[in-house]
């Protein structure tokens, strides 16, 4: 097993990525890649699909998350953004709608920003697939859980 790099950056997260996806995918639709442009306002990219999350704090890995529901009704899929929202972020008190401030938890670990990764409905299974595989790779100190060796204590 590699040894997990001590700070993981957008740069290794990409890359780890690409490794599982050349490893894995053998569709011929185009390979999920991860979007850094969201700025904390209007819908999460990829919102309406399932996939993963990662925070930063600028270039540092903070935390890899699962958002792979299925979920039902009107938010069939839409497990990325129904993830975010129980766990990452809150409605902004702005009195804006469509914009959004991270919940105390994130805010004092210092996460900056956040990407997402989204699969096809039909390929959402590799999700915690990928999840585990970058955390195993990449180690990012906020996912204590499923990191060896580190302690939430």
């Amino acid at each position: 097993m590699p040894v997990p790099i001590p700070i993981p950056t957008r740069n290794h997260l990409n890359v780890a990525t690409e490794r599982f996806f050349s490893l894995h995918w053998r569709l011929p639709a185009e390979v999920p890649i991860w979007d850094f442009s969201w700025g904390f306002s209007g819908p999460v990219p990829n919102y309406l699909l399932g996939g993963l999350y990662a925070l930063f704090s600028q270039e540092s890995l903070l935390y890899i998350g699962l958002g792979a529901s299925r979920g039902g009704g009107a938010y069939k899929d839409r497990g990325i953004s129904r993830r975010l929202m129980a766990h990452v972020l809150k409605p902004s008190t702005s009195g804006s709608c469509t914009d959004y401030v991270l919940s105390e938890r994130w805010k004092s670990a210092g996460v900056d920003s956040i990407a997402t990764l989204g699969f096809p409905s039909d390929v959402n299974y590799l999700a915690p697939a990928l999840e585990d595989y970058l955390i195993g790779m990449l180690a990012p100190r906020e996912n204590v859980a499923k990191n060896p060796g580190r302690s939430s204590c």
